[in-house]
């Protein structure tokens, strides 16, 4: 079997290891400014498409190739039913969920209704065909309110309003940055902001006409609506009682609803009473699969690719287990102390932390060119542990030992935060990480001038040196790097 990877980065590396480990053949695709990036050695060739968004050219491609299977990874076309529909049409297998699912799921707006039909609790919402419309909702709902392009996601799409005034005023630009950003805004709509929620998401797997779920995830650690750690189970679910049964329960309902097949995610909010509410739903891989597999033992890709390629689920309900848990950082490359705006450079140093309760999932070597026009994650830093108080903390010494020179990123940020108090102790919420925003970028600040301080002492050894005491690594465990060649 030979899949084409239609995505580019960590996550096209990531899927062609699980297509190497079924003894099947990955195949890249790149643009003309992308040739000899990280990630096109990891297919058995490589092929230039016009750009990641052109449908037209990466069909071509895979027909070229003669794939069996393309596998869309996350981001770009993976959410668009009509390049579903184009690699159907073209003879060749999808790795997602049919075109009609991503249709009903994928769009913010008809995902709502079909959840309000099968007696799923949703936030108080109404539809904004103008900038009026999208006034005299939030002054219906109340504010403030939440504006949101029923195709966008990823932070994208999704503006904040504290008046009518503010909710007539934003319609238009949140229209536009999901046009830009999706090729199509859809419906806007307007939504009743909880304050202060969670953010609890439920994996799902559908093939040979059952769905399953892989349990839940919490991504509460956000900035900008962007998540920044994730961590499988939760924190909230875990003290909750009655919670994670009623969360999946939803999430089983609304994919069985559609005949779901393939990978996905039922996201929800849970306001400080407990109560759930059905957001939104990915039709597509999502960036934090990874801690789920950990505490599942579930290759996520393996079964998006066996479902594609007809042989349906590997596993059935019974055979899904939580063990353990894991936390994940997610490593972009953007300066907080420059409200979080997105930095190039070309990467001088890369060393990944090493360890056997560690995961580390990215494209990165020394010489490479961090391109801002691209997502800003560099890489995704997973630790395991037997409970959370474990994990976290195997995960704070490995961000200790991570260093990537060369390209502003959030890292100094993220070991400041995996180690306060509140995320400690799981007790955290969306807003939590801007809430204390000003009292993080500080200490990480002064984190980096004792670190240059000392490096200055030292007679100029790299500032980033300080955080690792170990030596040159050659390659990372079990994973070579670059991959192994075809």
């Amino acid at each position: 079997m030979r899949v084409l990877i239609a995505a580019r980065g960590e996550v096209a590396v990531r899927i062609a290891r699980t297509v190497r480990s079924l003894g099947w053949e990955p195949v890249t695709i790149h643009t003309p400014g992308d040739r000899g990036s990280p990630h096109t050695r990891a297919g058995l060739i490589s092929l230039e498409v016009e750009s990641y968004t052109s449908i037209e050219s990466i069909v071509e491609a895979a027909e070229r190739a003669e794939a069996d299977i393309v596998h869309p990874g996350y981001g770009f076309l993976s959410e668009s039913p009509e390049f579903a529909e184009a690699v159907l049409d073209a003879g060749i297998a999808w790795a997602g969920p049919s075109p009609k699912a991503m249709r009903l799921l994928g769009d913010k707006w008809e995902a709502k209704r079909l959840a309000e039909k099968l007696g799923v609790p949703t936030v108080p919402w109404c539809e904004a065909r103008s900038p009026e419309e999208a006034g005299r909702c939030a002054e219906k709902l109340g504010t403030p309110v939440m504006l949101k392009a029923s195709r966008a996601g990823g932070g994208r799409g999704m503006r904040t309003a504290a008046s009518p005034e503010e909710a007539a005023r934003l319609y238009r630009l949140v229209a536009e940055e999901a046009r830009r950003g999706f090729g199509d805004a859809g419906v806007v709509f307007v939504e009743k902001l909880v304050n202060s929620p969670r953010h609890v998401e439920v994996q799902v797997l559908g093939g040979g006409g059952r769905v399953i779920h892989l349990y839940e995830r919490e991504c509460s650690v956000q900035r900008r609506r962007q998540k920044i750690i994730e961590e499988a189970p939760s924190p909230l679910a875990e003290r909750l009682p009655g919670l994670r049964e009623r969360l999946l329960d939803y999430a089983l309902r609304l994919a069985a609803a559609v005949d779901y097949e393939s990978a996905g995610t039922i996201e929800f909010i849970v306001d400080s009473r407990g109560n759930a509410y059905f957001i939104e739903a990915n039709t597509r891989l999502q960036v934090e699969h990874g801690v789920t597999e950990l505490v599942t033992g579930v290759d996520i890709v393996e079964q998006q690719l066996l479902v594609a390629a007809g042989r349906g689920l590997g596993l059935g309900q019974e055979d899904v287990k939580l063990h353990g848990w894991a936390v994940e950082a997610r490593v972009y490359a953007e300066d907080p102390w420059s409200g979080f705006r997105a930095s190039s450079g070309t990467v001088t140093m890369w060393r990944p932390p090493q360890g056997m309760w560690l995961r580390v999932d990215h494209a990165v070597e020394p010489g490479m060119r961090v391109d801002p026009s691209y997502d800003t994650l560099v890489a995704k830093i997973i630790a395991y542990g037997r409970d959370r108080s474990e994990a976290v903390a195997r995960l704070s010494a490995a961000l200790r030992e991570t260093v990537i020179g060369g390209v502003e990123t959030n890292l100094e940020l993220l070991r400041v935060i995996v180690e306060t108090s509140w995320f400690r102790r799981g007790e955290y919420s969306t807003s939590t990480l801007e809430e204390n925003l000003s009292t993080l970028l500080e200490e990480a600040a002064g984190r980096r001038r004792l670190a240059a301080e000392i490096a200055g002492r030292l007679g100029g050894a790299a500032v980033n040196a300080v955080h690792v005491a170990q030596p040159e690594l050659v390659e990372w465990h079990g994973w070579p790097w670059p991959p192994t060649r075809w």
